[in-house]
């Protein structure tokens, strides 16, 4: 009697999404997706002329610009937004020119703390503000040294003698500890680091060799920041996070005739290329030769009292996720509340509605003078500075 044949079974290969289970990648905690973009809003008139919400969070934003050009005013914007929207300040002010009283007229919050002010020469003491406090966290060089003037960041030791100077280095680690922070519960909030700026500060290479070198301080940034640019703080941006992190940085620039020796010389940011390759949106206030800017002043009588800088401003690079991927130039006016548009109808609105703060500061220029002075007698001009 003839026997059945069996039938062969038929081995299943396996899939990808087995493979998956098999090897632990289906749990991980860690997500691939990213979170909904969201902006550290800005005020209408930046809006209108790059077409973008503010500036982009989880991301590197880098301000480029020559001297008096309003990137102060974008910083200042940027850190109220901050704090409107429940994230931390972190400023970094190594070119010790961060102005609370300009910040603070455009809305930072900000108290300022009263105290004795003993003058140095004369032994006199009066009573000034000496401090600010609130839901921000500000270092100045002193500040930076103050705090992190211990550490050798070439030798990973501390020092039995605290340096006095602070580092670039400072900065990376302070970053780092307020990330640690933040993962070890101690701090509940999204941070918003600032730093003003790149160029302004050495590296600790170049102190103790007792003689700056920009190749030793573009090396030490890369060294210093190059994680915290590329993964600390753009993972961050991971549905898996419970905060998002982001980054502005003011560049100081050099102008380089060598690259085009027969054209005009191009803009390069100081500190060498981490944070231009790290950046995925570059704003360029002014132009790219000079500043470029309109001086716009109040005059009476021979007095003027400068109310507002016109501007140019455009995005340099733009690597942001689409519909956001477009690149706009315009416009724009720095005033001390902040940025408003530079048409026409909205500066003659402006003037009208600061005529009696206009014809205050043209009557404290005009003390020492005795004019007497009202709106009637006040004209505006606007002088180009290139």
């Amino acid at each position: 009697m003839a026997q059945p044949l069996k039938k062969k079974e038929v081995k299943q290969k396996p899939t990808l999404a087995s493979f998956k289970e098999k090897m632990g990648l289906t749990s991980m905690k860690a997500s691939s997706a990213d979170k909904e973009l969201e902006w550290l809003l800005m005020p209408q008139a930046f809006k209108d002329v790059l077409k973008l919400p503010g500036i982009p969070q989880g991301y590197i934003t880098t301000i480029m610009g020559h001297q008096g050009t309003g990137k102060s005013t974008l910083i200042n914007h940027a850190i109220v937004a901050a704090q409107k929207q429940g994230l931390i300040p972190v400023i970094y002010d190594t070119e010790n020119n961060f102005d609370f009283t300009y910040a603070r007229s455009m809305g930072m919050e900000a108290e300022p703390i009263y105290g004795d002010i003993v003058d140095e020469e004369t032994g006199e003491v009066r009573q000034g503000i000496v401090e600010y406090e609130g839901n921000f966290i500000y270092f100045n060089n002193k500040r930076l040294a103050e705090r992190y003037g211990i550490h050798d960041h070439l030798k990973g030791v501390d020092l039995a003698k605290p340096r006095k100077d602070a580092v670039l280095e400072d900065i990376a680690y302070s970053i780092r500890e307020l990330l640690e922070a933040q993962d070890n519960g101690d701090i509940c909030a999204g941070f918003l680091f600032i730093w003003d700026s790149v160029g302004s500060i050495i590296s600790q290479k170049s102190l103790n060799s007792k003689v700056g070198n920009h190749m030793f301080d573009a090396a030490s940034i890369s060294e210093a920041f190059t994680d915290l640019l590329n993964n600390k703080i753009p993972s961050s941006r991971k549905a898996s996070e419970p905060y998002t992190n982001t980054m502005i940085v003011v560049n100081k620039v050099w102008m380089d005739s060598m690259t085009n020796p027969v054209g005009p010389p191009s803009i390069k940011q100081k500190g060498g290329n981490t944070f231009g390759y790290a950046q995925r949106l570059c704003i360029l206030m002014g132009g790219q030769l000079g500043p470029s800017v309109k001086i716009l002043t109040a005059v009476s009588k021979g007095l003027t009292y400068q109310y507002a800088t016109q501007t140019k401003i455009r995005v340099l690079k733009n690597q942001l996720p689409a519909p956001f991927t477009l690149s706009y130039s315009g416009e724009i006016v720095a005033t001390p509340t902040g940025f408003i548009s530079a048409d026409k109808d909205t500066l003659d609105q402006y003037r009208k509605e600061h005529a009696n703060e206009f014809l205050k500061k043209l009557n404290e220029i005009a003390e020492s003078s005795e004019a007497v002075l009202n709106t009637d007698d006040i004209t505006f001009s606007e002088e180009e500075q290139l």
